[in-house]
């Protein structure tokens, strides 16, 4: 089996269960822990009332790691029972009493409406802060993902400023305890983001990919999903990646545990090969429950022994290679695979004659005879009729072809 410890935060695998409904109270987090993640997020004091997922299409594709997006839901809202912060702490007290030690406890601090509602909030954290620590949490988390503070509020204050402070005061008036900051990916540049996160001392960043949405049927009526924000899903998995490698390629080695559209092991190993050392997961959490939850940390763990990644060292950045490549290997995979889409002629027998080919060719290099499709001699190779044919009569093997340039260069 692969060894998933993460040494960087002394975990004993790289998932990190979200700050959520599934996190919120002690009874729900040391129900989510029966999946042994590394970190559970304990849901922030004073969040207020928790909302349900809609998971589409539905729930199926995301138990069985298809792409699939998700929102606030309609339905009867969870609302917190929790009225003080001494009552919050004991419920921390309670999880570290009963929950498995190996096991870290992070807990979120603030929220961002007290921003909004003014006052002196930073005092309220810091005292939030204190508490949490001397109750026992293993880190604190700073939420400053959307849809919150980047994107409802931004109008009024200066983000990037605000995670500086915020981060610099945390560190200044809780010393010893690791600060984690999660980060918004939308109405901001992320890069910046963490740039001043790292600056102001973070211990780990967690660039986190949820929208304001306004998703709905065409009998919009009859929508599940609740319009505004939570938007997230499958689709957000390439631009947290981006996030991640733009980060590791900058020479950034902050401890990261980013996340978006995390609903199979697929999403998860992707956003480690591409420098993340965890993975965050909410929706599934909420949405998928215990099991889905534990069934990806074991997936995860046989496709890393299937594939050669021995620990999560071997596999973190692993795909920054791909990213990192220089032109002249960029060129070169290009042309190779150019001049297969160019040389490769269509299968007649495979050739069903639908025209798939022909409506996407914009240069009269390919043509029906009869109800065949044929090359031309005006075929340039650009493969846009590779990819529309249903039957494989227009076939090239491509990934064999692209990564026989990496093999060639050692890579």
């Amino acid at each position: 089996m692969a060894n998933l410890y993460v040494k960087e935060l002394d975990m004993i695998n790289p998932f990190v269960i979200a700050s959520s409904p599934a996190t919120q109270w002690a009874k729900n987090v040391l129900k989510i822990a029966k999946c042994r993640p590394g970190a559970i997020v304990l849901r922030n004091f004073g969040h207020g009332a928790g909302g349900g997922s809609f998971i589409g299409p539905d729930a199926n594709a995301m138990y069985t790691g298809k792409q699939a997006f998700h929102s606030h839901a309609i339905g009867t809202r969870i609302t917190d029972h929790i009225n003080s912060l001494e009552q919050y702490c004991e419920e921390i007290r309670k999880i570290k009493k009963n929950m498995d030690s190996d096991i870290k406890l992070w807990v979120s601090v603030g929220h961002y409406s007290d921003i909004v509602k003014g006052g002196n909030w930073e005092k309220d954290w810091i005292n939030q802060a204190r508490e949490i620590k001397n109750a026992g949490a293993d880190a604190l988390e700073l939420h400053f993902n959307t849809p919150g503070v980047a994107t409802m509020k931004n109008r009024s204050f200066n983000y990037y400023q605000l995670i500086y402070n915020c981060t610099k005061m945390m560190k200044e008036e809780v010393p010893g305890v690791p600060i984690m900051v999660k980060l918004a990916v939308e109405g901001c540049d992320p890069f910046t983001s963490i740039q001043v996160a790292n600056l102001a001392g973070a211990d780990a960043v967690g660039p986190t990919a949820r929208w304001k949405a306004f998703y709905f049927d065409l009998d919009w009526r009859a929508t599940q999903a609740r319009p505004g924000g939570g938007y997230g899903g499958t689709q957000a998995t390439p631009i947290v990646c981006y996030t991640i490698a733009e980060t590791r390629s900058a020479g950034i080695k902050t401890p990261m545990y980013a996340g978006g559209g995390v609903f199979s092991y697929e999403q998860a190993a992707r956003i480690l090969m591409a420098g993340s050392q965890c993975v965050q997961v909410g929706a599934l959490a909420c949405a998928g429950g215990v099991s889905a939850c534990e069934r990806m940390i074991k997936n995860l763990d046989k496709w890393m022994d299937d594939n050669g990644y021995k620990d999560i060292d071997s596999l973190c950045g692993d795909a920054l290679k791909l990213f990192n490549m220089s032109p002249e290997i960029a060129n070169e995979r290009t042309e190779l695979l150019g001049k297969a889409y160019k040389n490769t002629d269509v299968v007649s027998d495979e050739c069903i004659g639908c025209g798939n080919c022909v409506d996407v060719c914009w240069l009269e290099g390919i043509e029906m005879v009869g109800k065949k499709a044929r090359k031309t001699d005006a075929c340039i190779g650009c493969g846009y009729c590779f990819q529309v044919c249903p039957t494989k009569a227009l076939y090239v093997d491509a990934g064999s072809i692209l990564s026989s340039v990496f093999k060639k260069h050692g890579i």
